[in-house]
């Protein structure tokens, strides 16, 4: 049956109709959902598509039934996306079924959630309120409906789900996706929580709560701004020097947002602070409220700012403010800036869709440095591409593809690890001649690949949001941003939307290097794709890692195993891709995890991800030493060769336990039996 089409399934459909009146006293649909009983779980996901549609013409709870239960055989996007048709075209006969308790959610709980996601928000907020009178919460907020309540929820069942985070009675992790689901709820339909919304606010502040759960409580002051005053709760984060960089950028997003005389009388407190990362990030907050009461700290941040990643950071936040660019070059000395805030700011200023030309001249010139805004000729292209080939290092050329100060992999993506903002780079060297990679390093916008031409938005507050177009739906739209984060905007919250005339991708990319580097990192980028230790374009090899040590105070307060069963969330998890040949040089563990005195750690860990689509046997092998042991689900399993396991659908994690003494040069996780996470 794998090559019936849907006009066959139908066709099919009337001929069993005829076969069953002629013989008994079926019914019509009753001997069309016989035959599509069997259709929609055969072997082939097309005959199974084709069926879930055919499926949709017989408005039944018996059709919905059976559509749903195809969410018992393997799934991919085309079937996802057929399944949510049809319920979404059987809504109403199911809501019934299931209102009658003719259909039963006992032991369906993922066809439950993928229903209830499917048919309409006003008809899954009518079921919605009666399921959860049966199906209280628990603390780990297990099933779907913390993201139902959030999607389809009542300002009544929103309400009982913000009590249940502001009483504690949900684990910290059920607690942030409790506080994502209310920000969803307000920023995409407009509803809140009915009654007093104030205690929030003690939320953000609670030393005792999780930080992940304040982070996520800032983040939802912002989408409530309007319902309460939270200023007074937002300080005490913002000024706390103990404070995570995200739960610090979190508090000074939240002040931004919300905007008004009380947050800029606190801004401008908060950019005096002696602490510089609590001052810089006022800076950042006022320049994105009012840039010419920002310009004079921004001259006084750029004066100090030595570090060209902390200066990227900077000039990212501030060139966000509407005007910023023209106000600050305006603004700028002649000289005494640092040649790495110049070089970050020149950087920022080029990147994002468009030119701040007069920033980029003024910082130059303050710093004594070329503007590189010459176009390359012909000449200059064709002799970089023939030196690359000729004295390129191509292995020294994936470190400086790999360098924070370059930051290629927050853009693009090898072996589809990395950032999805620019183009895949897998096979690139195999696809496009030397020259032309040469051409789009130095002149970016000569030629923008289709879909990653900049859009630029700007908000009603007066701020610039530039990245590419993630997604969108008929609320949000989805910027993805020069940094490789992804950020949703309301489309009520949208002043004007229109496309950047250049690329993300800054010019001058290459002033930072000096000349041999420049023809290595062209010589990497040529050999990409082609056969040999280049070439990602082969799956079944783990790509994203985070990498872990524990230490002797770790021991001693019995946590030696701490990496075992933490969240990779966790600070202390570093996050590395694996080289283009799929595996971590030793060299690489040590330089992210800190390297001076690695000997003298207790253990290293290298953590990666993987997903079963059905529940099998399968086989991991390990590239390393004796000396290294093997992690799955928390249990260790093997060491170095092929291990054998039988594992459940799902996400499993897979750990290397590494022994400092006895340091694997080379370190890569294969398997043909499951698909590694990437991102």
């Amino acid at each position: 049956m794998s090559r019936l089409t849907l006009s066959t399934v139908v066709l099919i459909g009337s001929i069993t109709v005829g076969v069953a009146q002629s013989q008994t006293a079926s019914s019509p649909d009753t001997a069309r959902l016989q035959v599509l009983s069997r259709l929609v779980h055969d072997s082939s996901p097309k005959t199974r598509l084709e069926a879930l549609r055919a499926l949709a013409r017989i408005k039944s709870a018996e059709s919905a039934a059976l559509a749903l239960s195809v969410l018992d055989l393997p799934m991919d996007p085309t079937l996802d996306y057929g399944l949510w048709l049809t319920i979404n075209d059987l809504a109403n006969p199911w809501v019934e079924a299931l209102q009658s308790g003719a259909w039963k959610p006992e032991g369906k709980e993922r066809q439950l959630e993928f229903a209830l996601q499917a048919i309409p928000s006003d008809l899954a907020g009518q079921v919605l309120g009666k399921l959860l009178d049966t199906r209280p919460l628990d603390a780990n907020g297990s099933g779907p409906w913390i993201e139902l309540v959030g999607r389809a929820g009542s300002p009544k069942q929103l309400r009982a789900l913000f009590d249940q985070v502001i009483a504690a009675k949900l684990n910290p992790e059920a607690s942030v996706r409790a506080l994502q689901a209310l920000a969803d709820a307000g920023r995409q339909r407009r509803a809140f929580p009915e009654g007093d919304l104030a205690p929030l606010g003690a939320v953000t502040s609670a030393a005792d709560r999780a930080e992940a759960v304040r982070t996520a409580a800032l983040k939802l002051l912002v989408v409530w701004k309007g319902h309460g005053s939270w200023i007074p709760a937002i300080l005490p984060v913002a000024r706390a020097t103990s404070a995570s960089p995200d739960l610090r950028r979190a508090a000074f997003d939240a002040l931004k947002a919300i905007g008004g005389k009380e947050a800029l009388k606190a801004l401008d407190e908060l950019v005096k602070d002696a602490d510089p990362g609590i001052s810089r990030s006022a800076v950042v907050a006022l320049a994105g409220l009012d840039i010419q009461r920002a310009v004079p700290s921004v001259i006084e941040q750029i004066k100090q700012l030595k570090d060209e990643t902390a200066a990227v950071d900077f000039w990212r936040g501030v060139l966000s403010a509407k005007g910023a660019g023209r106000a600050i070059a305006d603004a700028l000395p002649d000289h005494g800036i640092s040649v790495e805030a110049a070089r970050a700011g020149m950087r920022v200023a080029r990147e994002g869709g468009r030119s701040d030309v007069d920033l980029v001249l003024a910082l130059a010139k303050g710093a004594g440095l070329t503007t590189g805004n010459d176009a390359p000729g012909a000449e200059l292209i064709k002799d970089l591409a023939a030196r690359a080939i000729a004295s390129g290092d191509p292995h020294r050329g994936e470190k400086i593809f790999r360098r924070n100060e370059t930051a290629c992999t927050t853009c693009h993506a090898i072996g589809g690890a990395g950032g999805k903002v620019g183009p895949d780079m897998t096979s690139i060297g195999a696809s496009a001649p030397v020259d032309y990679l040469v051409e789009s390093i130095l002149m970016p916008n000569a030629k923008i690949k289709e879909g990653y031409a900049a859009v630029i938005v700007t908000t009603r507050d007066g701020n610039e949001h530039t990245g590419t177009l993630a997604r969108e739906d008929a609320n949000v739209v989805v910027i993805r941003l020069a940094s490789g984060a992804e950020e949703p905007i309301s489309k009520a919250d949208i002043q004007k939307r229109e496309l950047g005339v250049n690329s993300l991708m800054p010019a001058g990319l290459l002033e930072s290097l000096n000349a041999q580097e420049q023809l290595d990192l062209i010589a990497f980028l040529s050999r990409l794709g082609k056969p040999g230790e280049f070439d990602a374009s082969q799956g079944g090899v783990a790509r994203r890692w985070y990498l872990a040590q524990t230490v002797h105070t770790d021991g001693q307060a019995g946590q030696e195993y701490w990496p075992i069963s933490t969240q990779l969330n966790d600070e202390r998890w570093k996050p590395l891709y694996a080289l283009v040949k799929g595996g971590l040089s030793k060299e690489m563990v040590l330089e992210t995890m800190g390297g001076e005195g690695w000997t003298s750690r207790m253990s290293f860990y290298a953590a990666t991800d993987f997903n079963l689509t059905t529940a099998s046997s399968v086989e991991l092998n390990l590239t390393a030493n004796p000396a290294t042991s093997l992690w799955v689900d928390g249990k260790k399993v093997g060491t170095t060769g092929v291990t054998r396991l039988s594992l459940a659908p799902g996400s499993h994690r897979a750990i290397v336990q590494l022994d400092p003494k006895k340091f694997p040069e080379y370190i890569r996780l294969e398997s043909k039996d499951v698909s590694f996470v990437l991102n």
